[in-house]
């Protein structure tokens, strides 16, 4: 087998929880960007050039990507890992430069990840395969050191879902997910432990309606110099329709995110995009499946972004922000951008 990039996102901060339940949420095809410290960064992979000089040597050219979720607890001033790598969402590596000390990622999401390989969940092949650590040399002494890998080089372990079991994969991945381990937990001074209330949902994919039939949208690779992005190309007078999915890991209505509260939304530009129906979603079942229903029209291009979001009223109080244990709602923000063109004279 060839190389693999893993791309580890820990429990350290919202934020990079946060990119982690996104990695799942986003449709085939989307762009993701990761970043990380040099130091955290695989020696292998560096050095790497510039972002006006970012075309990718042919060992990492359509390299294999794994999104991999880390459970951490600070401990002593580092954090400590307090659980396996868990990996969750597959896709190609498309772009990579160095900026200063950090080091960038743009990938294109794709498969998710199968239950099991090689007769193993794909979390101990893993962590059985995979050493997250790479040498460095101390700056001031010149000595080699091992320190953690984050964004780590090595063996492709071919943990790829087919994409006709996109739906099982993500619902397996939520169901078997230990809820202990979405959460930031520091033991220093000021101890600290955010639980995270998550909405795990995922954007199955954009469809547009043609003779009665749906069609899938592909999303189109945008480049500006060596970053990357996405970009779906609508046409004025045709109607889309936006499949989402739910899967909760809970199962008494008290103990959703919201408690049934919640809704997620899109939310779009009203002068281009009329909705066809509802265009949100009351959580109020652990699992639930949604076309969101939407035409295009204008009369020249136009490029917005459709939104989906969250909206609830689960913020902590000023109370329990003084406090340092406390649960926080956690629900991905997902943004597609679009272009719209206006109808060709002729046709229809």
């Amino acid at each position: 087998m060839g190389d693999c990039l893993y791309l580890v996102s820990s429990s350290a901060s919202r934020e990079y929880v946060a990119d982690c339940v996104e990695a799942l949420a986003l449709p085939r095809g989307a762009v993701m960007h990761f970043r990380y410290m040099q130091k955290y960064v695989d020696e292998s992979l560096l050095p790497l050039g510039g972002e006006t000089n970012a075309k990718l040597d042919a060992r990492l050219r359509n390299l294999p990507v794994v999104v991999v979720y880390l459970h951490q607890t600070q401990r002593g001033g580092e954090w400590k890992p307090e659980g396996q790598h868990l990996p969750l969402r597959c896709g190609v590596l498309l772009s990579a430069f160095t900026d200063g000390e950090v080091v960038h990622f743009y990938f294109r999401v794709g498969d998710y990840v199968k239950t099991l390989a090689d007769d193993k969940s794909s979390e101990e092949l893993l962590e059985s395969k995979i050493k997250f650590k790479t040498t460095k040399k101390d700056k001031d002494s010149g000595e080699s050191k091992e320190v953690p890998s984050y964004a780590h080089l090595g063996e492709d372990l071919a943990l790829s879902a087919p994409e006709d079991q996109d739906s099982s994969a993500f619902q397996q991945f939520v169901l078997s997910t230990r809820q202990n381990e979405w959460r930031t937990r520091s033991l220093g001074s000021t101890p600290l432990d955010v639980t995270y209330d998550i909405v795990f949902y995922r954007i199955a994919g954009l469809y547009v309606e043609r003779s009665g039939k749906l069609t899938v949208v592909e999303p189109k690779i945008m480049a500006i110099q060596g970053t990357r992005s996405f970009e779906y190309e609508l046409r004025s007078g045709s109607t889309y329709h936006l499949k989402l999915m739910t899967q909760l890991p809970f199962r008494a209505p008290a103990q959703l995110p919201g408690q049934g509260a919640a809704t997620i939304r899109l939310i779009f530009d009203s002068t281009i995009i009329t909705p066809v129906g509802p265009t949100s979603l009351r959580i109020s079942s652990p699992y639930d499946l949604e076309y969101w229903s939407f035409a295009a029209e204008t009369q020249a291009s136009r490029h917005s972004v459709l939104n989906v979001v969250c909206q609830h009223d689960m913020a902590p109080s000023k109370e329990e922000r003084k406090e340092f244990l406390r649960r926080e709602f956690l629900c991905p923000e997902v943004v597609l951008p679009i272009s719209v063109t206006p109808k060709t004279k002729g046709r229809k």
